[in-house]
C-alpha cells in the first residue's frame, strides 16, 4: 500500500495534475478495501509483425510493415509492457485511444539517479484498478456530459521515456534503457486491427509525453484506422505537449530535436514502406518528413504539426495548454541544465534542496521544482533563456503559428496546472468564456464547422486566477505565481511578471 501511495505521488508530480488530499485518500481507501476489480482488461502483447496499408504520399497505396518488440525501459519495476481496454458495448465502432504521460529521458543526467530521473519507470508496480481511480476526465464515463461516454477506450501506458516514438536500446554511462515506445504503439495497433473490424469514429488524445505520442503517431494510427474502415473519422488533441525546446541558436547547445534519433532511434527504427523507405519510425509518406527530418533545418514539433495538418486536411488536429504550465516549464529548464552539464558548465548531482516557501518539500538541486515554481521568471523581452516567460511566449507563438492551418485549433487555458483531459476539472474549466469540455466535445465529435481556437485574456477570462497548482504560494496569493514573483514587493502573478497580454503575445 505504501508503494501505491508513492506511485500516486509520482503521478501527481510528473503528470502535474492538481494533487489533493481527497485524491490520495481515494487511492488509499481503494487499497484498504481491496477494490481490485477494474473495468479495464489488461492485454499483454508479444513480439510480432505489424502490417497496414498507406495510401498517402506516393500516389499509389503501399504496404507498411514493422517487426516490433513491446517492452518497458528495463529498470526494476518497469520491464513488462501491457495496455488496457475498456469496452462499453459489443461491436462498438467508436474508439478513444489515450496515450499516458510521464516525462521523458534522453541523457545520463535524467534517465538515472535519485531525484534526477525524469520519466515514469514504475509501470509494473501499479495495480490494474488504479487506472480507473487515477485517470478521470475523458475516461470517466459516469459523467453525463463526457463526449466519449459511448466510446470503447484503449489506454496506452507509458514506460519508455521516449514520447512513445522510440525503438532503440541506448547505453548511457549509468546504464541501459530500452526506448521501445514505438514498438509498444504498434503492438496496440495490431490488437486494434483484430478487435475492431469496423470503425466509424476514432479520437486520439494524450497528456504530456502522451500528447507528443499522439501527434507523432497520428499518421500511422490514421492509416491503420482508415485501412480498417476507409470512411472512419479520425481526430486528435495533444494535451500539454508544446515542445518548447532548445534549438541550434541556443547557448550552450545543442538543439533538442535531434535527440529523437540519437537517444530514441526514430530515423533508424523499425518501420518499412514497401520500397519507399526503410527502418524509420517517422511517417515519411507525409510531405516534408524525410529520412533525416530530426536534424533538418526548421524541424520542430510545430513544423511537424503543420505538415501532418496539410497531409490530412479533412482531419482535425488540436493542442491544449495552460498558459503557465508548471511541468512544461520545468522540463524546459531540465533541458537547459542538461546542456550545461554536457558543456561542463554545471556539475551533475543527485542532491536535493529544500523548497524555501513550502514546508516539508524538497527537489533536485540541479533541475528544480517539478511544478516550475523555482525557475527564473524572465520578462516580456525574454528569448531563448529557459525562463518562465520565455516558455509561455514560445508556447503561445507556436500554437498561433500552427493555427495558420485551417484544420488545426488550440485551447489556451488559464493557470499553471499540467494537463487537463484526464481530470474531472476539465468539465468546469473555462477560458475566454468557453467551457473546455463543451469545446472538446464539439471539436472531437461535431459535424459542423470546427470550433474556433480559445485563449485566456484580460477581458474574457483571467489567465492566472483559476486552474492553479495546489501550492503554498499559489494558495496564498490566489493566483499563479512563482517563488521569485511571490518574494517581490508587492507580490505579483506570472501574467504581470511577463508583461501582460502584450508581453506574452496574446
Amino acid at each position: 500500500m505504501f508503494r501505491l501511495m508513492l506511485v500516486f505521488v509520482f503521478f501527481s508530480s510528473i503528470l502535474c495534475t492538481k494533487s489533493s488530499n481527497s485524491n490520495s485518500e481515494t487511492v488509499m481507501n481503494a487499497a484498504i478495501l481491496g477494490l481490485a476489480v477494474s473495468p479495464y482488461h489488461r492485454i499483454t502483447p508479444k513480439p510480432d509483425t505489424f502490417t497496414t496499408q498507406v495510401d498517402h504520399g506516393s500516389g499509389t497505396p503501399y504496404t507498411y510493415t514493422a517487426s516490433f518488440t513491446p517492452e518497458c525501459s528495463g529498470t526494476e519495476g518497469n520491464t513488462n509492457f501491457y495496455f488496457f481496454r475498456k469496452t462499453v458495448r459489443n461491436s462498438n465502432t467508436k474508439l478513444l485511444i489515450n496515450f499516458m504521460g510521464g516525462g521523458a529521458c534522453w541523457d545520463d543526467a535524467n534517465c538515472f539517479g535519485d531525484n534526477t530521473t525524469t520519466y515514469f519507470n514504475q509501470l509494473n508496480t501499479i495495480p490494474d484498478f488504479a487506472i480507473n481511480l487515477i485517470f478521470k476526465g475523458i475516461m470517466d464515463q459516469t459523467v453525463g456530459t463526457n463526449p466519449f461516454r459511448n466510446y470503447d477506450i484503449i489506454f496506452i501506458p507509458y514506460c519508455t521515456g521516449d514520447l512513445h516514438i522510440g525503438s532503440k536500446v541506448t547505453t548511457y554511462a549509468r546504464g541501459t534503457i530500452q526506448h521501445h515506445g514505438y514498438d509498444n504503439v504498434l503492438s496496440v495497433l495490431k490488437f486494434i486491427q483484430g478487435a475492431y473490424p469496423k470503425l466509424d469514429a476514432v479520437f486520439v488524445i494524450g497528456q504530456s509525453a502522451g500528447g507528443y505520442g499522439t501527434i507523432l503517431n497520428f499518421p500511422i494510427i490514421r492509416e491503420t484506422v482508415t485501412s480498417i474502415s476507409s470512411g472512419a473519422q479520425v481526430r486528435m488533441l495533444s494535451d500539454a505537449s508544446n515542445a518548447v525546446v532548445p534549438t541550434s541558436s541556443y547557448t550552450p547547445g545543442p538543439a533538442f530535436f535531434p535527440v529523437l534519433e540519437s537517444s530514441w532511434g526514430v530515423e533508424n527504427g523499425i518501420g518499412n514502406g514497401s520500397g519507399h523507405f526503410t527502418n524509420s519510425n517517422l511517417p515519411q509518406w507525409v510531405s516534408g518528413i524525410t529520412s533525416t527530418y530530426t536534424t533538418s533545418v526548421g524541424a520542430s514539433l510545430n513544423d511537424y504539426f503543420k505538415k501532418v495538418a496539410d497531409e490530412y486536411p479533412n482531419d482535425r488536429l488540436a493542442q491544449y495548454a495552460a498558459v503557465f504550465d508548471g511541468n512544461q516549464r520545468y522540463f524546459y529548464n531540465v533541458m537547459g541544465q542538461i546542456d550545461k552539464i554536457n558543456a561542463s558548465q554545471l556539475t551533475y548531482t543527485t542532491a536535493t534542496v529544500a523548497d524555501p516557501l513550502q514546508s516539508g518539500k524538497s527537489y533536485s538541486a540541479i533541475f528544480g521544482d517539478s511544478d516550475g515554481s523555482s525557475m527564473a521568471d524572465g520578462n516580456g523581452s525574454s528569448s531563448d533563456d529557459f525562463t518562465t516567460c520565455d516558455w509561455s511566449k514560445q508556447a503561445i507563438s507556436k500554437m498561433k503559428d500552427a493555427a495558420s492551418k485551417s484544420n488545426y485549433r488550440y485551447y489556451l487555458g488559464p493557470g499553471d496546472v499540467h494537463t487537463i483531459s484526464t481530470s474531472n476539472d476539465m468539465y468546469s474549466l473555462v477560458s475566454g468564456t468557453v467551457n473546455f469540455a463543451d469545446w472538446l466535445g464539439d471539436f472531437a465529435t461535431g459535424s459542423g464547422a470546427i470550433p474556433a481556437s480559445v485563449q485566456c485574456n484580460d477581458s474574457a477570462g483571467s489567465c492566472v486566477n483559476t486552474n492553479l497548482i495546489t501550492s503554498t504560494i499559489n494558495t496564498t496569493l490566489g493566483e499563479a505565481t512563482s517563488d521569485a514573483s511571490y518574494l517581490t514587493t508587492p507580490k505579483r502573478n506570472l501574467f504581470s511578471a511577463c508583461g501582460g497580454a502584450a508581453g506574452l503575445g496574446l
